[in-house]
């Protein structure tokens, strides 16, 4: 439902706009630009390295807490009840301390991913931008982010390699 009402928005706009004059519409596969853009893939594999090095404390974490129930399950029957209460609420906060691990990296994951993605996202419309201008443009729809290019009289106004073409010369 939310998808007819942007593209009747859409339509309602742009045949508006088209009866006043000039109207010019590109589109582009904004999926796309963003895969073919080098500095995006060595952000995501920057990215992976990280959540990597954090997976690994959280398995180091969890091995230790499987260790410490492993000797708790192995005590001996001689071993006090004191003894057992110590070892079973050391376990319980070692299981607190990997509930609150996990979840700090989790969010350290996201806030680290969106650092590594902003100025990627800031050059990319840059430079959808410039070819707008460039080409003289009034909207530029996504053709994969849910606007929906219905029909598309010129192959011209698919920008989408003249961007990617652009990102590519201004990271050479």
């Amino acid at each position: 439902m939310k998808k007819i009402s942007i593209c009747l928005t859409i339509l309602l706009f742009s045949s508006t706009l088209l009866c006043a004059g000039d109207f010019k519409i590109g589109y582009l596969d904004v999926d796309f630009v963003y895969n073919e853009f080098p500095e995006k893939q060595e952000a995501e594999e920057q990215f992976n390295q990280e959540v990597n090095e954090w997976e690994m404390e959280l398995k180091e974490k969890e091995d230790e807490i499987n260790q410490l129930k492993t000797d708790y399950e192995n005590l001996p029957p001689i071993v006090t009840e004191q003894r057992r209460e110590e070892k079973l609420a050391l376990i319980e906060k070692k299981e607190n301390e990997y509930i609150t691990l996990s979840t700090d990296i989790r969010n350290l994951a996201i806030k680290r991913q969106l650092e590594l993605m902003k100025p990627i996202s800031e050059k990319i419309v840059s430079a959808i931008n410039s070819i707008a201008e460039e080409k003289n443009l009034d909207l530029v729809l996504d053709s994969q982010g849910g606007s929906v290019v219905l029909y598309a009289k010129d192959e011209e106004m698919d920008i989408t390699d003249l961007v990617v073409q652009k990102l590519n010369e201004e990271t050479e």
